[in-house]
């Protein structure tokens, strides 16, 4: 395949399934995805009805009742992952070429987008060609109150883009932070389960510059380095998993905290291996800084790097309703 798919892609398959594109690191003959649209079948016979799926383990059950092709053991990881086959694919969805169709639609949802994209260029001063439209609206499935989901590409665009909406936010006219009931309905939908923590969530919600609200459409902007950003091939880190752990560790860098994956390089008195802090969920960007200690759940690897001989452990954060990384 010659195009590279990275997260902010979709990809619909030969099953009529829609897999959502994750991480920048693939083998050569098939895309790690995982299933997020599947047919919905209240509207039988209608190609362009479909359901999304968000629960992991719901992703999971479904294709393991017909779809087992799209369950693939990973050696690299020593476990099961969601994977979509070259062959397997029947049409490509592109953030960047997608953005660029919604700017002659005149729906509401796409015209908000479309303003939004414009201000946070002219804010921004990145180019048009590096910020694309995903989610629903790239499926094909939003309706007038979706959320408005955006990408940004390349490693050095998006600090760009991150440096200068951090500094001109809240001067920015119409662009809204999470507040009142609206904050209290974000925090309860991304961290439900941790009832225990919720203030200390709102007040971290509320600091979050890469989400908000505008023109009553709240949205939510991923930020994904490139293939050529990332020195790492398919097979170089060999991971084997352990178990879940609560660890407390202190935050020594948080330099690739605001990208799709994030990771925090951390150390820790009780786990002298552990690294690095590491999600595919974008609710962890933007969660910590560096300098804090903080205390995280979530499962526990080894990892060894093959190019350099380095053996060190990670957490991996969200794949659980109940993980979770707080400063404390």
């Amino acid at each position: 395949m010659e195009e590279k798919l990275v997260e902010g892609y979709f990809v619909k398959t030969s099953d009529n399934l829609i897999f959502e594109v994750k991480g920048v690191v693939h083998p050569h003959d098939r895309i790690i995805a995982y299933v997020r649209y599947v047919p919905n079948l209240d509207s039988p016979g209608s190609d362009s009805s479909f359901r999304k799926i968000y629960n992991l383990h719901e992703r999971e059950e479904y294709l393991s009742n017909g779809f087992l092709g799209y369950l693939w053991f990973s050696k690299t990881h020593g476990r099961v992952l969601q994977a979509v086959p070259h062959k397997k694919i029947v049409r490509v969805l592109n953030p960047i070429e997608h953005m660029n169709q919604i700017r002659n639609d005149k729906s509401a949802l796409s015209i908000a987008t479309t303003n939004l994209v414009e201000l946070l260029l002219d804010n921004t001063r990145i180019d048009r060609t590096e910020i694309g439209v995903t989610g629903s609206q790239l499926v094909g499935v939003a309706t007038e109150t979706s959320d408005i989901d955006l990408v940004v590409y390349g490693e050095s665009t998006c600090r760009k883009f991150y440096n200068k909406l951090r500094k001109n936010f809240d001067k920015i006219s119409r662009l809204e932070r999470y507040e009142g009931e609206l904050l209290d309905a974000h925090v309860l939908f991304r961290w439900g389960s941790l009832t225990e923590h919720r203030e200390l969530l709102h007040r971290i919600e509320s600091t979050k510059i890469l989400q908000g609200v505008f023109e009553s459409h709240q949205f939510f902007i991923r930020l994904v380095k490139r293939p050529q950003d990332v020195e790492e091939i398919f097979g170089q880190i060999m991971t084997e998993n352990l178990k879940t752990r609560e660890v407390h560790c202190s935050v020594i860098k948080d330099r690739n905290s605001i990208f799709t994956p994030c990771t925090y390089q951390v150390e820790s008195l009780n786990l002298p291996k552990l690294k690095q802090l590491v999600s595919y969920r974008g609710r962890f960007t933007e969660q910590v800084s560096s300098g804090m200690s903080v205390k995280s759940r979530g499962r526990l690897e080894n990892v060894i790097d093959s190019s350099t001989g380095e053996n060190y452990q990670q957490l991996v954060l969200g794949e659980n309703p109940s993980d979770y990384l707080i400063p404390i």
